[in-house]
């Protein structure tokens, strides 16, 4: 399953929004938020009903009109806090 898949699977309600975003020659970034309720299984954790919330950028390359590159960066010790699994 692709992150998309397992962040739609493990919080259905995900809504995401978009702060900024830029875009210069060949790349695209986008900063967003993810906002939604842990109502499904995430990385072995089982649904614990918390909401969450927490910042991705994405940095896409493109070449010949296509996507060539896909960079994302999550704050995933911070997704981990809010669902319980880290102090």
């Amino acid at each position: 399953m692709s992150l998309e898949e397992n962040l739609r699977a493990a919080f259905p309600d995900l809504r995401v929004t978009i702060s900024e975003q830029l875009a210069e020659d060949d790349r695209v970034a986008t900063r967003k938020t993810f906002r939604g309720t842990h109502n499904g299984d995430f990385m072995g954790l089982p649904a614990s009903g918390r909401p969450v919330e927490f910042e991705v950028i994405d940095i896409l390359t493109f070449e010949r009109g296509k996507i060539s590159e896909h960079r994302v960066v999550l704050d995933q010790l911070g997704l981990m806090r809010q669902l319980g699994a880290m102090a």
